[in-house]
């Protein structure tokens, strides 16, 4: 089963997926958030027959949502309903960060995306 992980920013929109085993993560890419970036995320997801959607949530420390949790909140139920995948959530916390350390200007989001991604992924590996 083939995952799409996703980094939402207002402006860029980070990707990245699985191998087909759901292990292992790398970085895909990155999509411009501006009108009918759902259709190229759909592109994406049949080009790469993708079962499941991991979006990042952002979580801030003390535990109550904002603004910008709200926004993924929302920019996921579009999602659902264009795309008609499930799409499940996962701490983002510190991914960005992370991203940073060893990635380029052009890379950071699409290596948020993997870490996101990855992590999922790590955590339903030991969920079994």
């Amino acid at each position: 089963m083939k995952l799409l992980g996703i980094d939402y920013g207002s402006k860029n929109i980070g990707l990245a997926l699985s191998d087909e085993d759901s292990k292992i993560a790398f970085p895909y890419g990155v999509v411009y958030n501006k009108s009918g970036v759902l259709d190229e995320i759909i592109s994406v997801v049949r080009k790469e027959k993708i079962s499941k959607i991991i979006l990042g949530l952002p979580v801030p420390f003390a535990g109550r949502e904002n603004k910008q949790t709200q926004e993924v909140r929302d920019f996921a139920k579009k999602l659902e309903q264009k795309i008609k995948l499930p799409v499940e959530f996962q701490n983002e916390i510190l991914t960005t960060k992370s991203a940073k350390a060893g990635s380029t200007k052009e890379t950071i989001d699409s290596s948020a995306a993997a870490i996101i991604l990855q992590s999922y992924l790590d955590k339903k590996a030991t969920s079994h």
